[in-house]
């Protein structure tokens, strides 16, 4: 027999089966080869002698056996070829290789592309399934669902199609991404629950899968440990999309059906799954990782359906530390919060799940690897703009120009620089790439004021009142305007301003410079979280201590605000309801991407607890001032405008004495002393400016103007709640935080359900 051919017999149809003990061992052969069962190259490769010695080989299961020990089929293809089930082995241009697992709609294959040689998974569904319309719709739902989508942290798709075999039968196969690893559900029941580190690092790659997937509009509706195939370096790979649907479109799902899995669905989604959205793959991944922390489902079932399924609308599911106490307070109340019953109260976006994560893998990550100390170190590095260990990656810079030649000068300039430089051509265009910029936000936008459509100042507009990133720098370019115009620029918002033309020289001196502006910021932001946390930490390992103690402290902040409270008109709810309206605010800043790295859980339960000592100065003002009905003369507004300042500095001495609660203070101190700060710079007592003023007092300074809106005096009536927040939102230009106001206006019934629920 010759190297380059076979017996010549008609080509075999791949889709028929036949009976392997009615043929001789070479007409199964010439079969396999024709079928594309056995690769063809496969076979030339074999020496002469072993070729010549297979050929010869009559039996069948002899034969069978021979070709599995020279790999040149598999045990699963022996055992389909035996049984006569050749259909189905051969699916297009792919053959099966082996059996990986199934699922409610199909089975899942490995296999290898003939010519490509390239390892590929393929679902096929089940005949059962694709004799019913609905599987089959949804079945091609989900080729188009994984086809979009394009993703390291999701299985990807290849190829689809179908195959006959003339009787009737036909096969709907997908073919995906062949991931090596095992998925979380085998991983935690063969080595046990997984490390906290690691359980963050994976639920932040899936959170960043979700992200995506809800980009696309799909909602995956299955998340669970099964459907999460961990790699051999640890990489997460979100796969079985054959329940999404599309955010607009749930008809392929029938009124009433349960689709998902029970242990881990979304109580909506058990009482309706065609009203579900993007938060209720956020309440699945949250039960998966509780499943990855503790090797338990958050609720276990119990083997009555209706029972399991009145548990999952009602209960709240139980706390971390219940199986593992060396989870920290932080962590289970993030879980807690993607697990919340009621979708409102869970973190909104994938996005806001990531950033939540994102500490206590970064954490972990500086105590443990040595190169932290460097990072560290290269923080003080003064020229050290374009390689910021801050940032461990290059800047990403946005040219905005409607001339091509200037945004390709500017993109001359900086290739020196290791920035990467993204084009837009028109404000439009620049504030869609802005608000789609995925997880690695801009740095700086270089944006020409002349634009047709949409100018530079309605984008400079735009981005100030609804900052894509914190610390987002700004550089106004222009070739018509004066230097005093656009020195006006920096009022609106701008960081600098160049005039065209423009020197590489004085072009390269005006961006380093707000980018070193920018890494000073996110340092200081950096180190603010991490003082919160060292702070939280101790207070919590002090409360595993003596846990009445931060307790005690709660109630003697409240008890001391209430004696000033009682100085004043003030309800004797009025404290109560500050609180909660700060927790609500900042947990929905939590979510925005102007304050990533600013708000944690922290920073919410201290600004909660410090919140009630905002006019903790009152104590010190004269009772004809503090009690005065009317207007009060510019002599006494003066005097009433220092409670500011004398209930910081009363903290800020207090916590020199008292370092241990030296954070708690200092966050009390900033409330105390701004609240009454305008955004504009026309507050009091020291008109900052902007993000000058601090975080928690401008969150506070919103929360006590709407308290005090809804609540009457005897110099006026109390305001509904529509109209309290209209005077808020559209009646104080410049008082209040602009990026804060989506934040304000997500939580607004919250806010009015807590002014009933503590009026008076």
């Amino acid at each position: 027999m010759s190297q380059s051919s076979t017996p010549p017999e008609p080509p075999l149809n791949r889709t028929q089966n036949f009976s392997p003990h009615e043929m001789l061992g070479s007409a199964m052969l010439r079969n396999l080869l024709n079928s594309g069962i056995i690769v063809f190259e496969d076979w030339q490769a074999l020496a002469n002698d072993v070729r010549e010695q297979v050929i010869g080989i009559a039996d069948i299961d002899q034969l069978l056996a021979r070709l599995s020990e020279l790999n040149l089929l598999t045990t699963y293809q022996v055992g389909r070829i035996r049984m006569g089930r050749l259909f189905g082995l051969v699916l297009g241009n792919y053959r099966i290789l082996d059996r990986i697992g199934a699922g409610g709609m199909g089975v899942v294959y490995r296999a290898e592309h003939l010519r490509l040689r390239r390892l590929v998974a393929i679902k096929v569904l089940s005949s059962i399934s694709a004799e019913d319309p609905r599987s089959l719709s949804r079945f091609h739902a989900e080729m188009r669902a994984v086809g979009q989508l394009r993703h390291p942290n999701i299985v990807g798709a290849y190829d689809c199609g179908e195959v006959n075999n003339g009787e009737g039968t036909v096969l709907h196969y997908l073919v995906m991404e062949y991931v090596e690893g095992l998925n979380l559900e085998r991983l935690v029941s063969e080595q046990g629950p997984l490390s906290l580190t690691r359980t963050c690092d994976l639920g932040l790659q899936v959170a960043n899968a979700l992200a995506e997937a809800h980009r696309h509009k799909l909602i995956h509706r299955d998340i669970k440990p099964s459907n999460i195939i961990i790699t051999p370096d640890s990489q997460a790979k979100l796969l079985d999309f054959g329940l999404a649907c599309g955010i607009n479109s749930r008809r392929l799902t029938d009124p009433g059906a349960v689709l998902g899995t029970l242990g881990y669905m979304a109580p909506e989604q058990a009482q309706d799954p065609r009203k579900v959205d993007q938060r209720a793959d956020i309440y699945s991944l949250g039960a998966t990782l509780f499943w990855a922390i503790t090797g338990h489902e958050p609720f276990p079932l119990q083997g009555n359906v209706g029972h399991d399924l009145v548990r999952r609308m009602t209960m709240t599911p139980p706390s971390l530390r219940q199986y593992r106490p060396d989870v920290s307070v932080e962590l289970d109340h993030v879980l807690s919060r993607m697990m919340a019953p009621h979708p409102d109260d869970r973190f909104q976006t994938a996005e806001a799940v990531r950033r939540a994560l994102q500490p206590f893998v970064q954490n972990a990550s500086q105590h443990l690897d040595p190169s932290y100390e460097r990072a560290q170190t290269a923080l003080h590095q003064p020229n050290n703009v374009w390689e910021s260990a801050v940032l461990a990656r290059p800047h990403r810079i946005l040219l905005v120009d409607d001339e091509p030649d200037i945004r390709r000068f500017c993109k001359l300039a900086l290739r020196n620089d290791s920035a990467q430089c993204e084009e837009a051509g028109d404000g439009e265009a620049a504030l869609k790439i802005l608000h789609e910029q995925g997880t690695l936000p801009f740095d700086l936008v270089l944006l020409d004021v002349d634009m047709p459509g949409c100018d530079g100042l309605e984008v400079l507009r735009q981005v100030r009142a609804n900052p894509p990133a914190p610390h987002l720098k700004v550089v106004m370019l222009s070739g018509r305007s004066t230097g005093d115009e656009l020195a006006q620029m920096l009022l609106a918002g701008a960081d600098d301003y160049l005039i065209k033309p423009f020197s590489v020289v004085q072009f390269r001196a005006r961006v380093k410079t707000v980018l070193r502006l920018k890494d000073a910021q996110e340092r200081a932001d950096q180190l603010n979280q991490h003082l919160r946390v060292i702070n939280t930490e101790l207070e919590r390992n002090l409360s595993l201590r003596d846990g009445d103690l931060v307790q005690a402290r709660n109630a003697l902040v409240l008890a001391l605000a209430r004696l000033v409270e009682q100085r004043s008109t003030e309800s004797g709810n009025h404290l109560l309801r500050l609180q909660r309206y700060c927790r609500y605010i900042a947990e929905e800043a939590l979510n925005l991407a102007a304050f990533a790295g600013q708000v944690d859980a922290s920073f919410i339960d201290m600004l909660e607890s410090c919140s009630p000592l905002h006019d903790i100065g009152k104590v010190a003002l004269p009772d004809h001032i503090l009690l005065k009905p009317g207007k009060l003369d510019p002599d006494e507004r003066i005097l009433m405008q220092a409670h500011t300042t004398i209930g910081a500095e009363t903290l800020t001495e207090v916590a020199k004495q008292f370092g241990f609660a030296g954070g708690f203070l200092h966050m009390a101190a900033d409330i105390a002393r701004h609240h009454h700060e305008r955004f504009d710079g026309t507050g009091y007592p020291d008109r900052l400016v902007g993000n000058d003023i601090p975080l928690a007092a401008r969150i506070v300074s919103l929360a006590d103007v709407y308290d005090a809106l809804r609540s009457r005096r005897v110099y006026k009536p109390a305001l509904s709640h529509s109209t309290a927040m209209m005077a808020i939102i559209d009646g104080s230009p410049g008082q209040f935080d602009p990026a804060l106001i989506p934040a304000f206006q997500a939580c607004a019934p919250k806010l009015e359900r807590v002014f009933r629920e503590y009026a008076g």
